[in-house]
């Protein structure tokens, strides 16, 4: 297994970034702009939305799996503004798996600007739903056996920021 990204099991052509398999990249466009000249926030959920979808797709929860009646809905989501992203900016989005045991996907996604500036990170935690009683179930044994490698190999890498709650400030460690 590659201890770094949990990546044994995945696509070999699977893009790495900062150590975190590449799970969405996208040119900001101006209609995702606002009043003050960046990228508004509604459009931070909707790239973190994409990255969800691209891990889940690394993972097996891809087109067919859905059709076949499972999926992960999102329960909550938290999002941290780090830098401003303007228009036309590339955002590149890696995914780290906090969480991927049974009914549970806890993520960590990082956008990176193309100029290496972290700009953001989006914390998504959702559950596995049977789409046809709408309950949570656990997921199969492939996606979760792959979900489960992924956290196993990203639990040693910090994850700044998640588990936060609005407003928290960083704890600052002295000697």
């Amino acid at each position: 297994m590659d201890t770094e990204t949990g990546l044994e099991a995945l696509p070999p052509e699977t893009e790495v970034h900062g150590g975190f398999p590449v799970t969405a990249r996208h040119q900001v466009p101006s209609a995702w702009t606002d009043y003050n000249g960046h990228m508004n926030e509604a459009h931070y959920v909707e790239i973190g939305s994409w990255a969800t979808d691209g891990l889940m797709g690394l993972v097996g929860a891809d087109e067919a799996y859905i059709a076949g009646g499972l999926s992960y809905f999102t329960v909550e989501t938290h999002v941290r503004y780090l830098d401003e992203v303007l228009q036309d900016d590339t955002l590149t989005v890696s995914t780290q798996v906090l969480e991927g045991a049974a009914k549970k996907m806890h993520l960590f996604h990082r956008l990176w600007r193309s100029d290496g500036t972290l700009s953001a990170t989006v914390e998504t935690f959702l559950l596995h739903i049977d789409l046809k009683s709408r309950r949570s179930c656990p997921a199969t044994p492939l996606v979760e056996g792959k979900l489960v490698a992924m956290a196993q190999a990203h639990a040693d890498q910090e994850a700044e920021g998640a588990g936060r709650f609005v407003g928290q400030r960083a704890t600052v460690k002295t000697s």
